[in-house]
């Protein structure tokens, strides 16, 4: 269960994006009864050094080392056609060497997230959809690169990876969420106001929850949190970063249904212009940075694959 300790500071928070008629104390009813898992001891510590003055780079290596699924994943990454090595890498000191603290800490966050969420259900599809998302964000914070999007590839990718981390708790919990799914994607109102409807929380909620309790940035939890409500991309109040973190959120997941030659997200009908304007885009460029995030997504799939 989520701890009580964790849980108050950020309730009355979560209320600027829930209906008025639910107050704190029912929220965090529902939510206490919830299994939100805590952050993952490994990944607490790769926190902790990363902020730290001085990094003890032998200690993350420790760290690594320890888990053998995290060992293999941090070799097999720097052993990546995208870096190039003329000799193949052999150990985990040699593949943090190559793929840098962030990197690493931004590959295990992905890695504890999806065996964290996936106790007794199978959820394949949506963790290779948020992987493919989490790459978009990571390729389109490359590409517009100065004005509004003023983000960095590690900030967008997490973002992208962690942005709907709610609905696997929610499966796990509600037995008919799946059917809740159904009537959000054919619903004109947002996804959270139909969750709220049918079990008094939202994916929005939960994730922040998470988000903040694994030590993510604080624009990260506010853009987990308000990532169902357009008002925020033109509330000039809300920090740039957030705004941006949505909105670069929205159009990866317009490339990425396209990618994958599925329907479109519904916020993409409802936004999409308004998210071209705040990053400064047009229907030409977008056809133009298409093939780059298409290359992307084409080598996370195969990756994650074993292609």
């Amino acid at each position: 269960m989520y701890a009580e300790k964790a849980l108050d500071p950020l309730l009355t928070a979560a209320l600027a994006h829930t209906p008025p008629t639910l107050d704190a104390r029912a929220l965090g009813d529902i939510i206490g009864r919830l299994s939100i898992p805590p952050c993952p001891q490994v990944l607490r510590a790769l926190m902790t050094e990363i902020r730290a003055e001085t990094v003890d780079f032998q200690r993350v290596v420790g760290l690594i080392s320890g888990d053998v699924s995290l060992a293999a994943a941090m070799i097999r990454a720097a052993n990546s056609p995208i870096f190039a090595l003329r000799h193949k890498v052999q150990n985990v000191q040699q593949a943090v060497t190559i793929l840098g603290l962030k990197q690493v800490t931004q590959m295990v966050a992905g890695i504890e997230l999806e065996r964290s969420l996936s106790a007794g259900i199978s959820m394949e599809r949506f963790w290779e959809r948020s992987n493919l998302h989490a790459v978009a964000c990571a390729t389109l914070a490359i590409q517009l690169g100065g004005g509004a999007a003023t983000v960095s590839r590690e900030d967008a990718h997490t973002y992208g990876l962690f942005h709907d981390c709610g609905i696997p708790i929610l499966m796990q919990h509600f037995p008919d969420y799946k059917e809740t799914l159904a009537r959000a994607n054919h619903a004109d109102r947002p996804m959270p106001e139909v969750e709220h409807e049918r079990h008094g929380v939202s994916h929005v909620t939960v994730g922040a929850l998470l988000a903040a309790d694994w030590q993510l940035s604080d624009c990260i939890v506010e853009a987990i949190k308000g990532h169902h409500d357009p008002i925020l991309l033109e509330d000039e109040e809300e920090p740039p970063l957030v705004r941006t973190l949505i909105a670069l959120s929205i159009l990866a997941d317009h490339l990425v249904a396209r990618f994958l030659e599925v329907p479109e997200e519904a916020e993409w009908h409802g936004w999409g212009s308004q998210v071209l304007d705040y990053l400064g885009l047009d229907d030409l460029f977008l056809e133009e940075l298409y093939p780059d995030v298409a290359a992307s997504l084409t080598e996370a799939r195969a990756a994650r694959r074993g292609g």
